[in-house]
């Protein structure tokens, strides 16, 4: 197995935590939707199948895949709404994506017994981490008009979690969040 080949296995069992948040802050989404559609009308929701030729997709496991759709349909269905399997009887297609990137954070701390003392001298620690955040995008997509009508973007870093029911908790959270505004007002 190639180092890039590690390095996405890893990346992609980070995935199943997606839809995780940090533990002291809820999560939240940002939403943006067209204010000439009709919400109202919308029961039935069919989610699509994602693109497997996109290289954001390669990380991910069809488990996780199914995982994730779980999550979302579960929490449309405490909404009230109808996953269905046939775009023909759906009001409303279900779209999304997830999008990774490797980021740093640097953060220098003064130790010193004098803090802020200029004339100390090695008084100070660096700390550096790195971690993937993640980009997690819900569209729905008007089946007459094939476009987005509707969008939820959240954003966490991913992490590990081995505990299969955490990782529940965290993606049913993380669902949540991403409809907290749907249906807009």
């Amino acid at each position: 197995m190639t180092a890039a080949m590690t390095y996405r296995a890893i990346i992609g069992l980070s995935m199943v935590l997606v839809l995780a948040s940090c533990a002291s802050t809820p999560p939240t989404a940002v939403m943006d939707y067209d204010r000439n559609f009709d919400f109202t009308q919308v029961r039935n929701i069919a989610i699509q199948p994602i693109d497997r030729m996109a290289a954001s997709s390669v990380v991910i496991s069809d488990m996780q895949v199914d995982r994730i759709n779980q999550a979302l349909t579960d929490e449309l269905g405490r909404r009230g709404y109808q996953v269905v399997q046939d775009n023909a009887q759906a009001d409303m297609l279900l779209s999304w994506h997830l999008i990774t990137q490797e980021r740093m954070d640097v953060r220098s701390y003064n130790t010193s017994t004098r803090y802020n003392c200029w004339s100390c001298s090695s008084g100070s620690n660096v700390r550096v981490s790195q971690f993937t955040q993640g980009t997690f995008i819900v569209d729905l997509i008007d089946p007459q008009s094939v476009r987005s009508v509707w969008r939820s973007t959240w954003q966490s870093r991913l992490r590990d979690q081995p505990d299969p029911e955490q990782a529940e908790e965290n993606r049913r959270a993380a669902a949540s969040a991403i409809f907290a505004q749907f249906p807009p007002n």
